[in-house]
């Protein structure tokens, strides 16, 4: 028996999407949500939880976690906000700026690779597919934690 289209359409981006999180776990050596603290704040500098959660689009008890397991390898620095002491900022420490500078290429070409096989035109229309499926999702199930 055949599942109808839209099933096996959900199926497989669930599929596609553990094997980029494995793919990511694998070639960078860190999950792909820990990749992202880290890499926003390389771009950003110092941003508070809250900046985090809204970027991340995941609940702040989440980022809590990651922020603790990425601060005991020491490549974050929390601390109270000076002008309101009811934010955390975070900012790398020199150790995971160097980090994320390090694996920046790796990342690049594990990129790279992953999407070898498709054009120009084809990325296009994947990220077209993929940006329509996400407002429809944010239209039927709020995504937004905060």
């Amino acid at each position: 028996m055949t599942e109808f289209p839209q099933l096996q359409a959900v199926q497989q981006l669930g599929r596609t999407y553990r094997s980029l999180m494995a793919a990511f776990d694998q070639q960078l050596g860190m999950p792909m949500p820990r990749w992202r603290v880290l890499i926003y704040l390389y771009q950003e500098g110092c941003v508070s939880q809250k900046q985090l959660v809204r970027h991340l689009r995941v609940d702040p008890a989440a980022v809590t976690r990651q922020l603790k397991g990425i601060e005991s390898n020491g490549l974050i620095e929390r601390f109270t906000d000076e002008q309101d002491n009811r934010l955390t900022n975070v900012r790398l420490s020199q150790a995971g700026r160097e980090l994320v500078e390090q694996t920046l290429p790796r990342r690049h070409h594990l990129v790279q690779t992953m999407l070898q096989d498709f054009s120009d035109q084809d990325l296009e229309q994947l990220i077209a597919l993929l940006t329509t499926w996400e407002r429809s999702l944010s239209r039927s199930v709020p995504t937004d934690p905060s």
